[in-house]
């Protein structure tokens, strides 16, 4: 997994390196078309190996509906995060809202919203993403699967870089046509 990853890097470098864009900070988003295909898995090991790397790196759960990233680092689903964040307005707050682990930022998503789509699509959350683009050299985006709710769709215009995930043995084939 880790030498995967590795290369997810390299090829990530390489297409940033031949970017015409010189941003200092950059987005990429973690997504599939199901759930259960790696995404946060993905995400979290990206963000591990960035920061190994010597890069400030933001781990953000942004599948609010079905959030995953608290199991993985072995925290309480209650904990604060971006869907509280957004919701209360707390954007020049963010830092209240983040853990740090192994050198890296993580807001994990928070509670779980009756309406995360228009959570997403907020102005606030825009004003979010533009105020921490001078915090960190990378932010990784653990969404929600694509095929399921349009989610990720609200998020995806605001980032450099998108990594679908497609596991092996799980995802049906037919599923390519809706990658396309």
């Amino acid at each position: 997994l880790a030498e995967s990853i590795r290369m997810i890097i390299a090829n990530l470098n390489y297409i940033f390196a031949t970017s015409s864009n010189e941003k200092k900070c950059r987005k990429i988003l973690v997504t599939s078309s199901i759930k259960s295909e790696g995404k946060t898995i993905i995400s979290a090991n990206l963000a591990k190996l960035l920061a190994a790397n010597g890069k400030k790196v933001l781990l953000i759960g942004a599948d609010l509906r079905n959030p995953q990233l608290h199991k993985l680092i072995s925290k309480s689903k209650s904990l604060k995060g971006l869907s509280d964040m957004i919701y209360n307005s707390a954007i020049d707050e963010y830092k209240k809202y983040l853990l740090n682990l192994e050198s890296i930022d993580i807001m994990l998503s928070g509670t779980i919203p009756p309406n995360p789509t228009e959570l997403l699509a907020s102005n606030r959350f825009d004003d979010f993403m533009k105020s921490i683009d001078n915090e960190y050299d990378y932010i990784v985006i653990d969404s929600a699967p694509c095929l399921l709710v349009s989610d990720t769709f609200e998020i995806a215009n605001k980032v450099d870089l998108s990594l679908y995930v497609v596991r092996a043995n799980h995802a049906e084939t037919t599923l390519i046509d809706f990658i396309n």
